[in-house]
């Protein structure tokens, strides 16, 4: 049965959205929809909570990938590379996120590469490299207003597996460089929707996480949706996220964090789109000082 909850911002939605997953039968639940009304506002109570929860499973905890939310929204959304204002500040994004998604690859733990290097770095069948936020730019910037045309896939139709600890079927979250069949990609799609000057976004996950990684998920996908409006003259809309399978990872410990949550919600404020001014500080954020740590 499919699930939905709303959210005026990023940290309420998240919240009411872990919740509900903490309540479910095995804090797992199918087609959970969230819909965040002003993706461009989050409350640093909710995400400090989450932020102090994530370096405690870094302390104690030997398995999983317990990284800040902001290296998660970076995955999608690295802002540190974008300064908007110019007349050529999204080309100039697009050359930073190129460079630096294909720096990448050559590391050691690169697999299936990252969110960002699919969008604008795409490997399509035959090995051509496709820009798939310039394509949506490109017609956003139009004459003609198209109000759904503006479609991003993250996964890739791969050949079928011969791994028999995996089933025999058409693996769909592979690409021609990927070095590995699971693990892979869990955004699969990206739908920007244009309507009365505002941009829409709705994004499905086959796979989210909602401890390791769907606040930095909402972050990153709510800086992308930003970009595209910003840099095509359009208002910012709302957000819906979708996972297909969503989860509570094991060896959290749910209830304390809704709880520390609860307690500390209360103090909504924009979220941050871009490049920090030089000379600023992210301790501002008034984050906890492990999570200040990993951003620094």
């Amino acid at each position: 049965m499919s699930i939905f909850v709303a959210g005026q911002d990023i940290g309420e939605a998240w919240l009411n959205a872990f919740q509900a997953l903490a309540e479910a039968p095995h804090r797992q639940l199918i087609n959970l929809a969230v819909d965040i009304a002003d993706p461009l506002a989050e409350d640093p109570g909710v995400r400090s909570a989450l932020e102090e929860h994530l370096a405690w499973l870094r302390d104690t905890s030997a398995e999983g990938s317990w990284q800040s939310v902001h290296t998660v929204a970076n995955t999608i959304f690295p802002i540190s590379l974008y300064t908007p204002g110019g007349p050529d500040s999204a080309e100039r994004f697009f050359r930073n996120a190129t460079t630096a998604d294909r720096g990448r690859r050559h590391g050691r733990r690169s697999q299936w590469g990252t969110y960002i290097g699919r969008l604008v770095d795409y490997e399509a069948p035959g090995g051509t490299r496709v820009n798939q936020l310039e394509n949506m730019l490109r017609l956003l910037r139009g004459d003609r207003h198209w109000a759904d045309l503006y479609e991003a896939p993250l996964t890739y139709p791969g050949e079928t597996t011969t791994d028999p600890c995996l089933p025999s079927a058409d693996m769909t979250v592979i690409g021609p460089g990927d070095r590995r069949r699971r693990g892979g990609p869990c955004l699969a799609h990206v739908s920007i929707t244009a309507v009365e000057g505002r941009l829409h976004l709705t994004a499905q996950y086959r796979r989210h996480s909602y401890v390791a990684r769907a606040y930095g998920n909402f972050l990153g996908l709510a800086r992308l949706l930003n970009f595209l409006a910003a840099e095509s003259g359009h208002g910012v809309g709302g957000m819906l996220v979708v996972g297909t399978h969503a989860e509570i990872e094991q060896g959290t410990r749910s209830r304390e964090l809704v709880s520390a949550a609860r307690a500390a919600q209360g103090n909504v404020r924009p979220i941050e789109t871009s490049n920090r001014r030089l000379g600023a500080s992210w301790k501002d954020l008034e984050l906890p000082p492990r999570a200040l740590d990993e951003v620094l």
